[in-house]
């Protein structure tokens, strides 16, 4: 598929599958930003892949839940575009296939939504990073970056100024980590850059620090948020960005 077109909703298979390369990634994702039906869609097949696997978590894929998959799917009124019914189908399919053969039932752990989280970030990222497309707005203005995100996502992002305390604000990058479009806001720490997601949260928690393919990820809950930062700088850097995030933050009005 040397010379195909990426950037449409016949990739949508591809990117869900994770055929995609990076630059191929990047402009289908341009397209998942304005297309409701491609979002809707890309939701769909990860919802069947999750359920797929919480079945198949607890017990092993009998003839009985195949039957029963496919009576749900057969219940549903058939789309009009047959091309999106057939995947749908075969996102079923593939997953009740790669969990038997030759009469052997095999078990598979389900990741966890947080460890989904993690590596949708992490990747986001570091696509962006790769790309030299790590800002959409570019602005050391808070109020500026926050009003641009308006009418993009459902997500209003927190975004306090933190250059007295070494971490400039940079700007901000429209980002698709898992299956909806919000924001991640950039910041600069040193020579690295940071990518702060967030979306709505309830509760509290403190920080927690992962190590995820040479990034640090620092991830905690606090004003109806759960964030995640994401950089190449070190854990000690990062916590420092914290800190000087949460203080901040909780003078904003």
């Amino acid at each position: 598929m040397k010379d195909a077109d990426f950037s449409g909703c016949d990739a949508l298979h591809l990117y869900f599958d994770g055929e995609l390369d990076t630059v191929e990634s990047l402009a289908f994702e341009k397209h998942l930003e304005t297309c409701a039906q491609c979002r809707a869609d890309l939701a769909e097949f990860q919802q069947i892949r999750v359920d797929i696997q919480a079945a198949l978590s607890r017990a092993g894929a009998s003839q009985g839940l195949r039957s029963r998959l496919d009576d749900a799917l057969d219940a549903e009124e058939r789309p009009v575009n047959p091309r999106r019914w057939d995947w749908r189908r075969l996102a079923v399919a593939a997953a009740v296939v790669a969990m038997v053969s030759s009469g052997s039932t095999y078990f598979l752990e389900q990741p966890s939504e947080e460890a989904l989280w993690t590596q949708g970030v992490v990747l986001s990222h570091e696509r962006a990073m790769l790309s030299g497309h790590e800002i959409d707005v570019v602005s050391s203005n808070r109020h500026t970056v926050k009003p641009w995100f308006n009418g993009k996502t459902t997500v209003a992002p927190l975004v306090p100024d933190l250059s007295d305390a070494g971490f400039p604000l940079v700007g901000g990058r429209l980002d698709v980590p898992i299956d909806r479009a919000m924001p991640a806001i950039i910041y600069q720490i040193g020579p690295h850059v940071l990518s702060l997601y967030m979306q709505p949260a309830s509760g509290e928690s403190a920080p927690s620090l992962k190590k995820v393919d040479g990034f640090s990820v620092l991830s905690w809950k606090q004003f109806g948020f759960a964030f995640t930062a994401v950089t190449d700088a070190d854990g000690a850097e990062a916590g420092k960005f914290q800190k000087a995030f949460t203080e901040k933050a909780a003078t904003m009005p």
